[in-house]
């Protein structure tokens, strides 16, 4: 076997971000939402979905987004150091607005105030501790997160209704979003669907009727980066896209309608010959039948390429479909390279894990699971490769 990139075998396996591609999906959903009058923010948590959140909201806010949901206050913190603006001359710039899922919970009220971090509150008692700390004459930024049928987080309904009642809990705030969660937006034909969307009007309708008279009324939000695609009436004010933004299919039953951001390629490290009767890996779960060429390598489920497409997934060598054979182990892969052609099989040679040949969705079903576990499971061993942001202004 030829050495043809000694540097790239010593090397780690590399993930590619284009930051275009990712600009383009922004651009795309933007487009959508300009029809039925919506804003677009982005979620950025779980570190941008893997592809790091610094890099990702630089990009996103260079191209044009002004809101950002993360989980938590660490996340908030750091995306806050990273998305300052610069300021030119005596124009003042607002800053982007970062909402964080969570909410405010015991203390992180210092951070959320040090930080200018919008809680999106998720029951009563979050709501009564974030207008504790509000100074005298201020009324702090805030969300609402009200439950229409995903029994994870938000006020639940009984919760809300005091909510109504007792509106004196929020005049130390300006709510300035609603908000609910969509459980099932991925499946089109779901009913539970049109019974969220509807449980979400009324409860807007009310809040507005509740707080008429006391300035501009919360915004709405309703749609993640599935049930935007579920069309205008789930719209609202502000979509939330996620997982679309990051190239994944938000429409699972029709072509993925975004652009790829993610590759992800692998170095050979080594290449034999097995012979029929020989067995690959640990537990000898793949035994040739016949004579094989066999390729290893350098990356493994230590990196986030998951054990469960042992004996499932498929890779690409210079185009060319290679399965993976035996399993996967904690830092190589085998695959079966009998059918490539040898000029491709060099010490170094790149190999395609995740990119055009074989979508992020695709490589995640090898695996038994959902493209967002993928891409957050991307581990820290890859080397990362940001392709510049071209005419994001």
């Amino acid at each position: 076997m030829v050495v043809s990139d000694a540097r790239r075998v010593l090397a780690s396996a590399e993930v590619v971000i284009d930051l275009d591609a990712l600009v383009a999906n922004y651009r795309r959903i933007v487009a959508e939402a300009v029809a039925s009058g919506a804003g677009v923010a982005a979620m950025v948590k779980a570190d941008g979905y893997g592809l790091g959140a610094v890099q990702v909201g630089r990009a996103l806010l260079t191209a044009g987004c002004r809101v950002f949901f993360v989980a938590n206050v660490a996340e908030g913190s750091e995306l806050r150091s990273a998305l300052r603006v610069e300021r030119v001359g005596p124009e003042t710039v607002s800053e982007p607005t970062i909402l964080v899922l969570n909410g405010c919970h015991p203390g992180t009220e210092a951070d959320l105030l040090a930080h200018d971090l919008v809680p999106v509150l998720n029951s009563l008692d979050q709501i009564d501790r974030w207008s504790r700390v509000a100074p005298p004459g201020v009324r702090l930024r805030s969300a609402l997160h009200v439950d229409t049928g995903m029994h994870r987080l938000g006020l639940m309904r009984s919760e809300f209704e005091r909510l109504l009642t007792e509106r004196e809990r929020l005049g130390q705030l300006t709510v300035e979003l609603l908000m609910s969660h969509l459980a099932s937006a991925d499946e089109r034909a779901s009913a539970q669907n049109p019974t969220q969307r509807r449980l979400f009007e009324r409860f807007a309708t009310q809040f507005a009727e509740v707080l008429a008279g006391e300035g501009v009324p919360a915004a709405r939000s309703l749609a993640n980066s599935s049930g935007l695609f579920l069309g205008a009436d789930y719209h609202f004010d502000l979509l939330r896209p996620g997982y679309c933004l990051y190239g994944g299919n938000p429409t699972p039953d029709r072509p993925n309608p975004m652009q790829p951001v993610v590759t992800l390629e692998a170095p050979i490290v080594q290449v034999r010959s097995v012979e029929s009767g020989d067995s690959v890996g640990y537990g000898a779960t793949y035994t040739a039948t016949t004579p094989r060429l066999l390729a290893t390598l350098a990356v493994g489920y230590a990196d986030g390429f998951l054990r469960s497409s042992s004996g499932r997934g498929v890779v690409f060598v210079a185009g060319h479909r290679a399965p993976i054979v035996g399993r996967i182990s904690m830092d190589l892969v085998t695959i079966d390279v009998t059918e490539v052609p040898e000029r491709w099989l060099w010490l170094g040679a790149p190999v395609q894990l995740i990119g055009p040949n074989r979508p992020v969705d695709a490589v995640a079903t090898d695996a038994g699971t959902i493209g967002y576990e993928l891409l957050v499971d991307l581990g820290r061993r890859y080397s990362r490769r940001y392709a510049p942001v071209c005419g994001a202004d």
